[in-house]
């Protein structure tokens, strides 16, 4: 496992070498990492802005991480300009390293930090977007309806234990559990992009989340925990006033 200090070697290393790629217009560094850290198994998040085509930067930058070492380099592609690497290597350090033009620079989350901005077009881009972001009534709000796939879902589990498919219920149930997750994340005013440090969510809300877990792996056990989950989704969804609740969904659930 790889140590902070080294962490710390691979990310001057990587930010030094993309710097002198000419098609790299800035480097933002992402995350935790941007203020500290979270411990000694977060990895490197970067966004590299690019002058021209992505593309060809991308290959550049797969040569270089394969140069620094990198035994496996996952690529990824979000749109035809936005692409992302995941570089792995032997002491098991992970990189994150997405890639796209300048002028589609976006902000998804308060963590940013711009390491290397050649003409200072990032820097305007960036902070343009996070204007944007941060003037929106509601900046982190979920993108689909909570509350209609909750009970669409609990609708499934139901069926799926009527049927004596325990394996697909309890997937439906880790599916509830997600949408709770999502709901009070969004009470806590936490970013939701990519969002996963649950231990930093409200004691009580967490020590009630955890006994919804089935302790019997059958059609009593699953049903008993879905219920428990359903009362705690409610009582989430009551703290959150952004989201509407029509309580014929509920019927959606009873068959």
């Amino acid at each position: 496992m790889y140590s902070s200090l080294e962490r710390d070697q691979y990310f001057t290393e990587v930010t030094s070498k993309l710097r002198r790629l000419e098609k790299i217009e800035g480097i933002i560094q992402l995350g935790s990492g941007m203020k500290g850290y979270k411990d000694r198994y977060s990895d490197i998040d970067l966004m590299v802005a690019i002058q021209g085509d992505a593309h060809e930067a991308k290959e550049e930058i797969i040569n270089l991480l394969s140069g620094m070492g990198a035994f496996y380099i996952k690529e990824g592609k979000f749109s035809e300009e936005i692409f992302l690497l995941i570089p792995f290597y032997e002491n098991g350090l992970e990189m994150d390293i997405s890639i796209l033009p300048t002028h589609l620079l976006n902000v998804k989350s308060p963590l940013w930090q711009i390491i290397f901005d050649r003409t200072g077009k990032v820097e305007t881009k960036m902070q343009i977007e996070n204007e944007k972001f941060q003037a929106q009534p509601t900046p982190y709000k979920l993108q689909y309806d909570v509350v209609f796939e909750y009970y669409y879902h609990f609708r499934k589990l139901k069926i799926e234990v009527a049927r004596g498919n325990f394996v697909y219920a309890i997937k439906m149930l880790e599916v509830l559990r997600g949408f709770t997750l999502d709901v009070q994340v969004l009470n806590e005013k936490k970013k939701l992009h990519q969002f996963k440090a649950y231990e930093t969510l409200d004691t009580q809300f967490m020590e009630a989340m955890l006994k919804t877990y089935p302790i019997a792996i059958d059609g009593e056990g699953i049903l008993k925990a879905a219920n428990g989950l359903g009362d705690l989704f409610l009582k989430t969804l009551n703290e959150q006033h952004s989201i509407s609740f029509d309580e014929r969904l509920l019927r959606i659930a009873q068959f």
